[in-house]
């Protein structure tokens, strides 16, 4: 019930729920039935400070769920520019592709999200 409730939390941008069942002690790295973890919900719908908090707490960074896709990938799919940089920083890998072969740069090129392309190329991802 705590995880279901701590990876929703992620993905709505539940701040409080997420503080609280930290502080719990629930697993940062919890994970759904398709292996994503409150790190990559976060990332995906745009939560900037759940990502800083998860991160602060252990996340895996570079996490994949069962499609091979991480919180970098999600964040540069959707045009997330702070979160991509922040993930980055946090030392990110840059060219993780999904289990397609697609890579966030790929996801942010097919989504005309130039300012993360132009972040994922500076940070050297091919």
């Amino acid at each position: 019930m705590n995880e279901e409730t701590f990876l929703e939390a992620a993905e709505t941008g539940d701040m409080e729920t997420i503080l609280g069942l930290l502080n719990d002690g629930i697993d940062v790295n919890t994970k759904d039935t398709h292996d994503r973890t409150a790190l990559l919900k976060a990332a995906k719908h745009g939560h900037k400070e759940i990502v800083e908090l998860l991160i602060e707490h252990g996340a895996e960074v570079d996490h994949r769920d069962n499609r091979g896709t991480s919180a970098l990938y999600w964040a540069s799919t959707n045009g997330y520019y702070d979160i991509v940089q922040f993930l980055i920083e946090h030392s990110s890998d840059v060219d993780v592709h999904d289990n397609r072969g697609w890579s966030a740069k790929d996801q942010a090129i097919t989504h005309h999200h130039d300012n993360v392309v132009e972040l994922l190329n500076s940070a050297g991802a091919h």
